[in-house]
């Protein structure tokens, strides 16, 4: 409901006009008695200070202020915060949804299947930085494809991020990253990927390493995508008012959503990597030897190996972002 109108403060009622004697020859004026003079003037003075609604709408018939203010306000419809007479304000544009609503109801988990990008794995031989930087750089635009067409199907914007190989350590608005393992950093939108694991997995086992990196590059995108939607600002939003160990199951949440994110990108273009024969039965393995058993020194942030496999295989298999709403989910399937 609208404001009532407010007259400027200056605004008075229009003086009542005093009639005129009716036609005919205009007589002499005679003197009034005192005790008539006295009467008017009491008149006057009422009609004047209580601003009777009969009387200043008859004589200001010809004037709009006169009949769109009433003499007195008229009862407000709506609660007052305060004891104050002050009007309700008008409506203001609908609230956004909270930090709640985002992570657990965002649009993206209304889509339904994600698009395939038809691409197949990259040439794979990451014995030099270039050649592994090569290898990151052919892959992102097929994941740009799947996930473009994902934000757009939920009406949400959508930016490419960066990729960078690394050695030894390099900085970043997130800081400085160590050749530990890879990371994605949402103030500058870039995956930040070691060198040196993987070539290490690579010199050990070729095939395996190719699991790693696919999974790993999937999971790293799948926090870019959080970062899109708004879910991976609401969530940290959201633990700031957490205990230590809810924080930890945030940080779980999160993570296993990245995890599965990727995993409905891997499920999309199973058949165009392929995802088959030996490279399957390697990324199967990986997933269900991942978590937070594994981790040196080990904290519980990312989730332990059950539930790591458990959220992998829901979004390889169902292929849709709504297979990876961990924030809704009992915290049993997020340990």
């Amino acid at each position: 409901m609208g404001q009532p109108v407010q007259q400027a403060p200056t605004w008075q009622y229009p003086p009542i006009p005093i009639p005129q004697p009716p036609g005919g020859r205009r007589r002499r004026k005679k003197k009034l008695s005192r005790g008539i003079l006295i009467g008017l003037v009491v008149l006057a003075v009422l009609v004047l200070g209580s601003g009777i609604t009969l009387i200043v709408r008859t004589v200001g018939a010809g004037d709009p202020q006169a009949k769109e203010t009433p003499t007195t306000a008229p009862a407000s419809e709506s609660p007052s915060a305060s004891p104050s007479a002050s009007p309700s304000p008008s409506p203001s544009t609908p609230r956004g949804p909270t930090v709640d609503e985002v992570v657990k109801g965002s649009r993206l988990y209304t889509i339904g299947p994600v698009a395939a990008s038809k691409c197949g794995e990259p040439p794979f031989a990451p014995v030099t930085v270039p050649a592994a930087q090569q290898y990151y750089n052919r892959l992102l635009p097929c994941l740009n494809r799947t996930w473009w067409l994902a934000m757009k199907k939920a009406n949400l914007p959508f930016r490419n991020p960066k990729a960078v190989v690394y050695v030894g350590k390099v900085p970043s608005p997130c800081g400085i990253q160590r050749s530990v393992r890879a990371a994605y950093c949402g103030a500058n939108e870039t995956i930040y990927l070691p060198f040196a694991v993987d070539n290490r997995y690579y010199k050990s086992n070729p095939v395996y390493a190719r699991a790693v990196m696919l999974n790993t590059f999937a999971h790293e995108y799948g926090h870019h995508v959080q970062k899109l939607t708004g879910i991976l600002a609401s969530s940290m939003a959201r633990q700031k008012s957490m205990t230590p160990n809810q924080k930890l199951m945030e940080s779980r949440r999160r993570e296993l959503q990245a995890t599965c994110l990727g995993a409905v990108y891997l499920g999309a273009n199973a058949a165009f990597i392929p995802m088959n024969g030996v490279l399957l039965t390697n990324w199967k393995f990986l997933i269900s030897h991942s978590g937070d058993d594994y981790a040196r020194p080990r904290v519980h942030d990312h989730g332990n190996r059950v539930s790591n496999y458990q959220w992998s295989i829901a979004g390889y298999n169902n292929k849709k972002p709504d297979s990876c709403n961990t924030f809704t989910a009992a915290d049993v399937r997020v340990n």
